[in-house]
C-alpha cells in the first residue's frame, strides 16, 4: 500500500486564489433583478386579472368565464408559491445569503 501523505502535503502547497467576478456581472445581477419584479408584477396581475374575469363570469352566469378566472387565480398562487420557493432553494444550493 502506498503512502499518499506526499501528494497530500504538496496539493497543499498550491496557492488558491480568492474568486473574482467576471467583468459585467453586475449588469447580470441587474437584469435579474429585472426579471424577478417583472415576474412578480405578472404574478400578482394574474391573480387580479383571474379575479376579475371569475367574478364578471359568475355576475353574468357565465360558467366557462367563472371557471378560467378561477383556473387564473390558481395559477398565480402555485406560481407565487413556486416564486418564494424556488428562490430560496436557489440561494441555498448556491451557498449564498
Amino acid at each position: 500500500m502506498r503512502n499518499h501523505s506526499g501528494i497530500g502535503r504538496l496539493l497543499a502547497q498550491i496557492p488558491n486564489p480568492e474568486p473574482a467576478e467576471p467583468p459585467g456581472a453586475e449588469k447580470i445581477v441587474e437584469l435579474i433583478a429585472n426579471v424577478k419584479w417583472g415576474a412578480g408584477v405578472a404574478l400578482i396581475l394574474g391573480f387580479l386579472i383571474g379575479l376579475m374575469v371569475w367574478a364578471g363570469g359568475r355576475w353574468v352566469d357565465h360558467h366557462r368565464a367563472g371557471r378560467v378566472g378561477l383556473i387564473m387565480m390558481l395559477c398565480a398562487l402555485a406560481g407565487g408559491m413556486l416564486y418564494a420557493i424556488g428562490w430560496q432553494l436557489i440561494s441555498h444550493f448556491s451557498g449564498t445569503k
